[in-house]
């Protein structure tokens, strides 16, 4: 399964990170009061759940299509994330699923072709010719 975050280009992208190539920062709502964060918040695994997203929102911005969770393997998994962050998978499988629900949708699961590795749909995803 191939996950983005949703509306990366609005919320994480702004005119400084537009211009890099490499990005060593990101940008993060301190938005409190919206209806995913306060699902989130109260949820009996919040701190967990908000853990990983933070990590999530960190490796999608070093991905060379930023915000999009693949990188020249093909699609990261909860246990790429872990290997990439030292976090353990269990977060980030909880995220998947529960930030994935459309009553939140932080995240969502990319539709169409499988992307792998050195595939056409894999070089669209990333924006590569």
């Amino acid at each position: 399964m191939t996950y983005k975050i949703k509306n990366w280009d609005k919320y994480y992208e702004k005119a400084q990170t537009r211009r890099c190539d490499k990005a060593s920062w990101v940008a993060i709502p301190n938005k409190h009061d919206g209806k995913g964060f306060r699902r989130v918040a109260k949820h009996k695994r919040n701190v967990e759940l908000y853990t990983a997203w933070i990590l999530i929102i960190q490796v999608a911005s070093k991905m060379p299509k930023r915000g999009l969770l693949v990188d020249d393997d093909g699609p990261l998994d909860a246990e790429d994330l872990a290997d990439k962050t030292g976090f353990p998978s269990e977060i980030f499988n909880l995220a998947f699923e529960v930030l994935a629900e459309p009553k939140i949708g932080w995240i969502e699961r990319v539709d169409g072709d499988e992307i792998v590795p050195g595939s056409e749909a894999t070089r669209s995803a990333l924006g590569v010719q």
